[in-house]
């Protein structure tokens, strides 16, 4: 029953395309493309990672009761805006003692000077013996060096009751709170944030060591080439690529081969690569997956068509043209993706001449098989409905 139906189908579409064309009453029209061979960059499309270009964990310096949450969670912070408040009593208690410790010391340091000259003016006397002068100088110079002592701890006390007051070190994307008011932090160890920096940031993919020494030796190739290709800090090219969403979507910016690692991973043979790739509008976020459009080999003469004009069979892919007004069938063998384009490695010649529309109805009509380019099939449709 389902076969009658869809016969049926495909006969209705048959005499509409028949009575749209009067003037191809002979033939059968069916779109194709003409091949050419052209020099291309081959592409691979690899799996990456999206990673921030630089993440800051805030954390508590000084240990107190959180007293406040400034930010607003998920929102841009700049760098020194304030993020937290720490309760800043204590601090501002020992602040005070150490300031006052170093009033005690410049006031003992100064009653040491003013003994040490009058021992001084005794010594030329000779009422006060040389190892009595000496010992009282060494008294003074401990005196003095309490006094930098205090001082130092003064200075430490001022920036503990600084660190009370939390600040974000980068500018970036402030992730969700870790900590509440009321909770305890504890000096060093208590992370209280992330902040992230994804105006621009970095996707890491990884290549088996044996391909990525073919991609450095066509960098290095391009750059004797080009002389006008932007470089690294090692005078390489750092080649353009492409990002990819899930669903295939092509990300609007290009980024550029950054970072290559220098050492193999012992378990896997792979090394390590990263691109960087400009995010004003933040659509690309840590940790999410995409694909990396990396340009790997440069190829003359190569063979580009439709994905559409492909079928994917059982016994491989074939192609179908036109040739004495029948559709032959044409096996190929494809390579990789250029685009929205397969590469053909075999089985197409300059010229030909690859059928882009359905076949099946023009299978089943029976009648004489006619190629048109596009122009050719638009201007004949124009010229019927004129008619």
């Amino acid at each position: 029953m389902k076969e009658a139906i869809l016969f049926a189908s495909l006969i209705s579409l048959n005499n509409m395309v028949q009575a749209e064309t009067p003037q191809q009453a002979n033939g059968f029209p069916v779109e194709v493309v003409e091949v050419e061979a052209r020099p291309t960059t081959i592409t691979r499309d690899l799996p990456g990672r999206i990673s921030a270009f630089r993440t800051a964990e805030v954390r508590a310096r000084v240990t107190g009761i959180i007293e406040k949450r400034i930010f607003k969670e998920g929102s841009i912070v700049n760098a020194n805006d304030i993020l937290f408040k720490i309760e800043d009593k204590s601090l501002k208690a020992t602040l005070r003692a150490r300031s006052a410790d170093v009033a005690n010391a410049i006031a003992t340091y100064n009653l040491s000077k003013q003994t040490l000259k009058r021992y001084a003016d005794l010594l030329k006397l000779g009422a006060v013996s040389r190892q009595e002068h000496d010992t009282y100088a060494a008294e003074t110079q401990q005196a003095r060096a309490k006094v930098e002592q205090a001082k130092a701890n003064q200075d430490i006390a001022k920036i503990n009751l600084d660190y009370a007051t939390v600040t974000a070190p980068i500018t970036g994307r402030i992730d969700q709170a870790l900590v509440t008011e009321g909770a305890l932090t504890v000096s060093g160890s208590t992370k209280l944030a992330i902040i992230e920096q994804i105006d621009k940031v970095y996707v890491n993919f990884t290549r088996s060591s044996a391909e990525t020494s073919k991609i450095r030796r066509f960098i290095h190739n391009k750059h004797r080439l080009n002389t006008d290709s932007a470089m690294n800090l090692t005078g390489t090219v750092n080649p353009e690529v492409e990002i990819l969403f899930d669903d295939e979507t092509l990300y609007e910016e290009k980024g550029r081969l950054e970072f290559s690692s220098m050492s193999v991973d012992e378990t896997t043979g792979s090394t390590i690569l990263r691109a960087i790739v400009n995010n004003p509008q933040n659509e690309l976020l840590p940790g999410m997956f995409v694909r990396v459009k990396l340009p790997v080999a440069d190829a003359d003469n190569v063979i580009k068509i439709p994905q559409k004009a492909v079928q994917i069979t059982q016994s491989g892919a074939i192609v179908h043209m036109v040739k004495d007004k029948k559709l032959i069938t044409v096996p190929v063998v494809l390579g990789p993706m250029s685009g929205e384009l397969w590469i053909v490695i075999s089985g197409l010649t300059q010229g030909d001449r690859v059928v882009v529309s359905d076949v099946t109805v023009a299978k089943m009509s029976g009648m004489p098989i006619v190629a048109m380019t596009a122009e050719e099939m638009a201007a004949a449709h124009s010229s019927t409905n004129n008619e």
